[in-house]
């Protein structure tokens, strides 16, 4: 009873949400575009935290969040489950988002981080031997592991070292943050090589949200770039190769729940997914 009506008030302050920050602060211009209600995630995605297109055929990846075993889950693009990839050596400590690269390796980003307090931040690199029948290349999966500068892991430090929301452009992965402050929230994005080892990650570019970064996504012709929150998606220009705020396009109001994932498709438009299963899609306005 307690957890529906946690629910219950989540989805409605979801539904209160506005882009009136964003559009006096960030730059984005509100725009009002009909979300439609494309499928329903499998069972098995009970709490699905990241989406991506399959690098192995026309399906997608998904993953689960934290707790959930150490599997990819290949749907169709209604929802329905084709397959399971267990990624070998690896742990769901709190994986937060999925990406691919051009070579057909996939990203799992172990780095949720709510309390603040972790130092095994970890990205794994898993990819897929076709020669074996599409079993893992590999008997352990190489990871790349990473911390942020300047953290100090204070008690009295602000909350602003999680991250659930990344993706992969120009042989680097690019990482947004979220906030745990109230009010006006600091995103920041980082950008660390797709190669395993240990890295330093200091911010490349930051703007202010009223919002938490869940979840982030770059299109096939990379000049855009979008981030989800709880009730909003922000869509972000790229010019020259440049990824990064300066371009600011469009904020969007969903208000579909808590919203976690999100794609571009191949016709251009955007499907997200929330941890309440829905799956829905938005076709954006043509680039002027």
């Amino acid at each position: 009873m307690f957890q529906k009506a946690l629910m219950f008030f989540f989805a409605a302050k979801v539904a209160l949400v506005t882009c009136h920050y964003e559009t006096g602060h960030a730059g984005l211009e509100k725009q009002k575009m009909k979300v439609e209600r494309t499928g329903t995630l499998d069972r098995v995605l009970d709490e699905c935290s990241g989406i991506c297109p399959s690098p192995w055929s026309e399906h997608l990846l998904a993953l689960n969040d934290s707790g959930g075993k150490a599997e990819l889950y290949e749907i169709s693009k209604d929802g329905k489950l084709v397959n399971t990839h267990p990624v070998p050596g690896a742990v769901n400590r709190d994986w937060e988002e999925i990406t691919t690269d051009p070579a057909g390796n996939v990203y799992i980003g172990d780095f949720g981080n709510n309390s603040n307090r972790r130092k095994d931040l970890t990205i794994y690199k898993y990819s897929r031997d076709t020669s074996t029948g599409g079993a893992p290349g590999n008997s352990v999966t190489p990871k790349i592991t990473f911390r942020y500068a300047g953290q100090t892991f204070a008690t009295d430090e602000k909350k602003e070292f999680d991250c659930e929301a990344f993706f992969w452009a120009n042989d680097s992965l690019y990482l947004f943050s979220k906030s745990w402050e109230k009010g006006a929230k600091i995103c920041r994005m980082y950008v660390l090589p797709d190669r395993p080892g240990d890295y330093e990650l200091t911010p490349h570019d930051e703007i202010f949200f009223k919002a938490q970064i869940t979840g982030a996504a770059i299109n096939a012709g990379k000049d855009r770039f979008a981030l989800i929150s709880y009730g909003k998606i922000f869509l972000f220009g790229i010019s020259n190769g440049r990824i990064g705020f300066h371009s600011p396009i469009a904020c969007i109001k969903i208000a579909r729940k808590q919203t976690e994932a999100i794609l571009f498709e191949d016709t251009g438009g955007l499907l997200f997914t929330n941890e309440q299963r829905g799956m829905f899609r938005i076709k954006l306005k043509d680039k002027s």
